[in-house]
């Protein structure tokens, strides 16, 4: 009998899976993990409409040595409704890597694949997961073809110093209301459409678990006139998912209680504790029309002012590197970083692929 079983996840795996995340650990100055805590799964409502999640038994011990996800979600493909799928939440304890776990998992997730097919895939890796790029991006036999699409911008932007507020004219900011929901979603739906990949979202989302922990009064607006031009939420997800430190790197270690005591006499945010969750929220629901950057720059900076007070030190921004809204990002004091975006489809649907008709990837990083 062989010592790993591949099986997928059930409610009652749910304790071992958040394990699982918490251990695994994305290495850099600041060293993270993510976690999902209280629940795995009501954090993966999020990722996609349908959540397939694979796990790994080692049959001698009865630990869970390794996960990863196939999710199901609705989006857009070259301006058509479509079902797509997304790989995610990759995770192996060092112990039991190499060998062939990594295939036979992508074995599995093959039989998944052929009883519920979908033309495409997309898979984010998080720049500083090298292990992932050696093993899964550089064509190994046996696992589907991973096509670069080019790098998603992720920079973590302090929230601490104050900034002149940016005014547009003609352009009026408001707070959303639960009466303009069905408004604002169809300009959400219309602008992603021009977005390869980008989610599919209804008002529903806010309320079924797609959207879980976003609040009405949380999504932002641009108004020229009567028309909508631009939607910016901040969604804090801090109830299903964090972000914990585990270390950092000895010199920041050194800096930090210096920094820590100047930012007690600043608006300067402090340095976590090693174990401590990261205060943050994510951007999200970013839709401007024609990609605007100027009504993007004053929808961010009236998000920055609004919650810059608040207990989060930073937020996420996700635009991918070749989104003309992109460039506003550098305006901002940030931590850089990033992550490789990949077209992910077997072979036989080659043709799915040779299709995509070259527009702007969209994907929703508080969804990854």
């Amino acid at each position: 009998m062989s010592r790993y079983r591949f099986s997928l996840a059930e409610e009652g795996d749910d304790a071992a899976l958040r394990e699982r995340m918490a251990r695994d650990v994305l290495e850099g100055h600041i060293a993270v993990s993510f976690r999902r805590d209280p629940s795995y799964f009501a954090g993966a409502s999020v990722q996609g409409g349908q959540a397939q999640v694979i796990k790994c038994l080692d049959q001698r011990t009865g630990q869970l040595v390794g996960m990863g996800a196939r999710m199901l979600l609705p989006a857009w493909i070259n301006g058509e409704a479509a079902t797509l799928g997304y790989l995610a939440d990759l995770r192996g304890d060092p112990a039991h890597r190499g060998g062939t776990l990594l295939a036979r998992g992508y074995r599995f997730l093959r039989q998944l694949h052929e009883q519920q097919p979908v033309p495409l895939y997309y898979s984010v890796i998080l720049e500083g997961n090298d292990l992932a790029l050696k093993n899964i991006a550089q064509g190994r036999a046996g696992l589907p073809v991973y096509a670069p699409l080019g790098r998603m911008l992720t920079p973590a932007i302090h929230l601490d110093l104050p900034r002149r507020p940016v005014k547009l004219s003609g352009i009026r900011l408001q707070q959303a209301r639960p009466e303009r929901l069905d408004e604002i979603f169809a300009f959400i739906r219309r602008e992603y459409a021009r977005k390869q990949f980008a989610p599919r979202y209804a008002p529903a989302d806010l309320v079924n678990g797609r959207l879980r922990g976003l609040r009405v009064e949380d999504i932002h607006l641009a108004v020229r006139g009567n028309e909508l031009v631009g939607v910016l939420a901040a969604w804090d997800q801090k109830d299903f998912r964090q972000t914990h430190v585990e270390r950092y790197s000895p010199g920041l270690a050194r800096l930090r209680p210096l920094y820590n005591l100047l930012s007690r006499m600043t608006p300067l945010k402090p340095l976590p504790e090693p174990g401590a969750r990261i205060p943050y929220f994510y951007l999200a629901l970013c839709a401007v029309a024609e990609d605007d950057p100027d009504v993007f720059r004053t929808l961010l900076a009236h998000v920055y002012s609004r919650y810059r007070k608040g207990p989060w030190h930073y937020f996420i921004a996700g635009l991918h590197e070749a989104h003309p809204m992109s460039k506003v990002l550098q305006e901002y004091r940030r931590i850089p970083a990033g992550g490789h975006l990949f077209a992910v489809h077997y072979p036989e649907d080659q043709t799915a692929f040779d299709a995509l008709d070259g527009r702007l990837p969209h994907v929703e990083m508080g969804a990854v």
